[in-house]
């Protein structure tokens, strides 16, 4: 955890320079980059709320992702956490960088995906500055790809705070 306390705290700063919110949206990672986020004293102030969707169920209920766009893309696509972020985004009261992480961590591959296969998508609520990127990490260990992932999720957060 300490290894992100630094990308962690940076974005907690930019955020509240520019007055703005945070939400989260994790599948693979199932909670760390929050977990990572709200170990840094103050970001009470910032962080408003994380969904944990680890099942397609809970994508569609608290995301509104579109089952049929789960059928035909499955949960680790562009597609689906394209749909995370609008539906981040819908809840936001305010200004708000939304971020949302869907993947495959292994050990088995998942929907004929392969292991390491990461989608991470930054979003800020109130423009069309968006960025999803996709991610393979190899076939390396479980925990290792969710670090890794809250690594890039924080970096590109970054790049997209500092641009907006």
């Amino acid at each position: 955890m300490l290894k992100y306390k630094k990308l962690s705290k940076k974005l907690l700063e930019i955020c509240a320079k520019k007055n703005m919110k945070l939400l989260t949206a994790e599948s693979c990672t199932g909670g760390l980059l929050s977990a990572n986020i709200t170990g840094i004293a103050g970001s009470s102030d910032i962080f408003s709320y994380g969904f944990i969707c680890y099942s397609d169920e809970s994508k569609m209920k608290f995301l509104n992702v579109k089952n049929e766009t789960l059928n035909t893309y499955g949960a680790v696509s562009y597609e689906t956490v394209k749909q995370m972020l609008e539906g981040l985004c819908f809840q936001a009261r305010s200004k708000t960088l939304t971020i949302a992480i869907s993947g495959v961590a292994g050990p088995k591959r998942s929907e004929f995906k392969p292991v390491g296969l990461v989608f991470i998508g930054v979003k800020v609520s109130s423009s069309n500055s968006e960025v999803i990127a996709e991610l393979n990490f190899g076939n390396i260990e479980r925990n290792r790809i969710q670090q890794k992932s809250v690594h890039e999720a924080l970096k590109m957060s970054l790049d997209i705070m500092r641009e907006s």
